[in-house]
């Protein structure tokens, strides 16, 4: 049915073209929405790097649509009004230059030769490969701004027009040609820029599907890393840990099998695995671990070549570190049909960074222990010459005068090293660490006699362990540096139970401790007279931590120094405070 205007005879419009460019469209946008549920070319569309097979295909796949519409477009005046623009600049969005390019020579080489020496024949053709060259020079931009309605709009409106304009300076003879051009301008321009914008948002979903699955991954990679985390802690590379970590990761993930590697060869697995898949993974274990990059394979299970159709397994692989050294390798299988190359990439490469930041920090727990203990040990071994030296001197002094005390002195002193040698884990009983003060107070009652008065209180029925000789040092400190300041010197010695912790307190008569020692014991630094005090409190704050170190009461009527330690009969060494 012709339209006419103010009767005039020429043609304006046509509704059966309109009716024609819409049905091109709808049948372009239902053929959109059929390959969109296809796993081939959600691949293709969503693969970071297209090999030529793919892009091949996507040019085929394009081309044909183009052609399609050329042989359903509407004759008009010897020529096509058709919706080919839709079908090559999709190809140039979706599939890159070289898709965008080929596909608009395929169909503009139909569009030629299915109507060689026509009206617009040449025009048409010259004009849909012109297309194409404009879809794929504005591949990047549109792409990168997540194709938006209207740029994708106004790309097509503007390929259109030059279409339009190729008519009229090709298409002989002219008037017959801008007549065409009367005719076709809106429902090709106008309805064709439409429609290419319902036709890309079909295949834009795919990218929405995208990054749905890559925030469901996120979630699955976040809940596979907190399951293996005690695995990781243990900081172990061994085949009974990895075991229960593959387990998690395809019982979480639904791939069909995880491998680890230790170095190039294979060192478990989990999952369903084909002797050809053991031979594929070899191979590609010994890929990744020499080139320290993530790589990804795909295989065909019957041929094990890639295939366009037939790709039915997917081998994801990613190296792990331990400081700055491949450790081995993490590779994943899946087989799935709806997989996404690109999240499952990331999702193998996540839990390999996260294995890899573990594993040094497993490594540096380990090491900072290892330091620990022989801080520890090396704190307290400079106790016994301390001691040794401290004893000797009061033993001596003995020796000419009172030669029997000396040697009682000489028999508790003996006593005191022979106790000390059975520690093996550098723990006691807190009544055998009370013998070792009682021994040490022996020889200090001797040295100073009637100038020294010490009294005990100590509760009866504990039952726990302490650092050994931790405690003689403190009453060493409120003896030398305290009460012994004072013409007659007092200290009195308590241990009682509170609750689940014991009090232990040394108060003494003495002067009181200078501010200056207090600051340095606060901020580490010990000094030539805090040598005991600096000792005891590094240790304490190795074993239990800042908040069992010493608590010091001090002025000048004299000091009470409190160590509190929890109720604990067994215990190991793991240093809490570095």
């Amino acid at each position: 049915m012709k339209i006419l205007y103010g009767g005039d005879s020429i043609l304006i419009m046509d509704l059966e073209i309109i009716r024609s460019v819409i049905l091109n469209i709808g049948l372009l946008v239902i053929l959109a929405l059929l390959l969109t549920q296809f796993s081939i070319t959600k691949r293709f569309i969503t693969g970071e790097k297209k090999v030529l097979s793919e892009q091949v295909f996507l040019m085929v796949l394009f081309g044909v649509m183009g052609i399609v519409s050329t042989i359903t477009g509407y004759e008009v005046s010897g020529a096509i009004a058709n919706t080919r623009v839709i079908s090559v600049m999709a190809g140039g969005l979706i599939g890159g230059p070289v898709v965008g390019i080929g596909a608009s020579v395929i169909a503009g080489l139909h569009r030629y030769f299915s109507d060689v020496g026509g009206l617009t024949a040449l025009s048409c053709a010259i004009s849909t490969m012109a297309e194409g060259v404009l879809s794929a020079f504005f591949y990047s931009r549109i792409k990168a701004k997540g194709y938006q309605e209207s740029h994708v709009f106004l790309l097509t409106f503007a390929a259109e027009l030059l279409q339009m304009a190729l008519i009229l300076l090709i298409a002989r003879p002219f008037d017959m040609a801008y007549t065409l051009v009367r005719a076709i301008f809106v429902p090709m321009v106008m309805f064709n820029s439409v429609g290419m914008v319902f036709f890309m948002s079909i295949f834009k979903s795919i990218f929405t599907e995208q990054a749905y699955e890559i925030g469901k991954n996120t979630t699955m990679t976040f809940e596979i890393t907190r399951k293996c985390l005690p695995y990781l802690a243990k900081g172990t590379y061994d085949k009974e840990n990895l075991f229960e970590i593959a387990k998690t990761i395809v019982n979480h993930s639904g791939h069909q099998a995880a491998v680890f590697t230790q170095g190039e060869k294979l060192l478990i697995t989990y999952g369903e695995l084909s002797q050809k898949d053991l031979e594929i993974l070899e191979d590609f274990a010994r890929k990744i671990y020499v080139e320290k990059s993530s790589f990804l394979y795909e295989s065909n299970i019957e041929t094990g070549k890639r295939a366009l159709f037939a790709k039915s397994k997917v081998y994801m692989g990613s190296p792990i570190f331990k400081n700055g050294e491949t450790l081995g390798t993490l590779i994943v299988i899946s087989n799935k049909s709806g997989f996404s190359i690109p999240t499952g990439k990331e999702f193998v490469e996540g839990l390999t960074q996260f294995f890899s930041v573990q594993y040094d920090l497993a490594e540096l727990d380990h090491q900072k222990a290892l330091l620990h203990k022989v801080e520890y040990r090396a704190l307290q071994s400079q106790i016994n010459p301390h001691f040794i030296f401290n004893s000797l001197n009061t033993i001596s002094a003995f020796t000419r005068e009172k030669p029997e005390k000396a040697r009682d002195l000489l028999i508790a002193l003996a006593a005191y090293f022979r106790n000390s040698i059975k520690t093996q884990d550098g723990f006691v009983s807190i009544y055998e660490e009370l013998e070792y003060v009682n021994a040490y107070l022996e020889l200090e009652k001797a040295r100073f006699e009637d100038r020294l008065e010490v009294t005990l209180s100590i509760e009866d029925h504990l039952k726990m362990k302490v650092p050994c000789l931790i405690l003689q040092p403190i009453v060493e400190n409120a003896i030398l540096h305290g009460a012994m300041k004072r013409k007659k010197g007092i200290v009195h010695f308590s241990v009682e139970s509170i609750g689940e912790d014991v009090e232990i307190s040394i108060e003494d008569n003495g002067q009181g401790i200078p501010e200056k020692v207090l600051v340095a014991l606060k901020e580490g630094e010990t000094k030539e007279f805090s040598i005991g005090l600096f000792n005891v409190e590094k240790r304490l704050r190795y074993l239990y931590g800042r908040d069992r170190g010493l608590k010091i009461q001090t002025g000048e009527e004299g000091t009470k120094v409190i160590i509190t330690l929890p109720k604990v009969m067994e215990i190991e060494y793991q240093p809490v405070f570095a």
